[in-house]
């Protein structure tokens, strides 16, 4: 993944909050002191996650507010979740009560009607992942909504994890990219050179580290951390105010940030009325007036 994230008017906000909406699959659970931690395999770490991912037929998430921030901007405004598995998820924003954009996920499109501007785009999951510059897909975004390990990469060393490290980091596991945390060392040591040549014979055009932080009692993901190492660009996830929906657990709080030269984000994200009701009907309606851009 090459992470990039940059105001883009109005339509910024959705894809900036549609990425973090998904992550909230985490349970409560009291603190290990780090010293009792004893050390595990990356295969039993996931085998850990995977039996612990958050399973759903449907899910609805009523009322995410949200608090945006930038050096340029700052803004309220509120979202609804609906997500239907291995079928559609439909995310809803609204500014003051008035609709301002929608976006239907589904295994082959991304379609966004934008409210505001009177036009609407149907794209792959190009544009999204071009936008972010990140691989995405909607298996990773169900990955995510269930709580579960995911790799930024579309390749199969990485999917499967083969080039994943895992270790003990502040009372937490903590599973992290391993080829780029290689060349991170060697540039903390001031070995430039053999951090370029390594960075070469991988492929790799910057040095990307991602690492997830796991709770050792329920295994579920607590800090997510994307570090662009080559162009000074980070973001933090973190998870908090836990309360329970049946089962599971979710995070009442989320807190992300993202820092660069440029910019300094930050997005504060409340949720509540969950429901894993069966949900009837997920659509979007495109008015018929709307003008349709193309994206690629």
């Amino acid at each position: 993944m090459k992470w990039r994230i940059f105001y883009r008017g109005s339509g910024f906000f959705f894809l900036l909050v549609f990425i973090i909406t998904g992550l909230f699959s985490c349970r409560t659970a009291r603190e290990i002191p780090e010293a009792r931690l004893k050390p595990i395999s990356t295969g039993r770490l996931l085998r850990s996650v995977e039996k612990n991912t958050f399973g759903y037929d449907d899910l609805t998430i009523r009322r995410i507010n949200c608090r945006f921030s930038s050096i340029r901007n700052k803004a309220n405004f509120g979202i609804r979740l609906e997500a239907s598995k291995d079928e559609k998820i439909l995310v809803s924003i609204k500014k003051m009560n008035i609709p301002v954009g929608r976006v239907l996920l589904t295994p082959d499109s991304v379609k966004y009607v934008n409210y505001i501007d009177h036009n609407f785009f149907v794209d792959d999951y190009s544009y999204l992942s071009d936008f972010l510059n990140i691989d995405l897909d909607f298996e990773s975004i169900q990955s995510i909504l269930s709580n579960d390990a995911f790799s930024y990469r579309n390749d199969s060393k990485q999917k499967d994890f083969r080039t994943f490290d895992t270790s003990i980091d502040s009372g937490m596991y903590l599973l992290q990219s391993e080829k780029e945390q290689k060349i991170l060392n060697l540039k903390a040591r001031g070995k430039e050179g053999k951090a370029r040549r390594l960075l070469q014979r991988y492929g790799e055009e910057s040095v990307i580290l991602q690492r997830m932080y796991f709770h050792p009692r329920d295994f579920t993901l607590r800090k997510l951390i994307i570090s662009d190492i080559s162009r000074q660009r980070q973001m933090e996830m973190v998870f908090d105010d836990f309360e329970k929906v049946e089962k599971n657990d979710f995070p009442g709080l989320i807190e992300m940030n993202v820092t660069s030269p440029r910019d300094v984000i930050t997005l504060k994200i409340k949720m509540n009325g969950f429901s894993t009701e069966k949900i009837d009907r997920i659509s979007l309606r495109i008015p018929e007036k709307y003008e349709q851009i193309h994206v690629n």
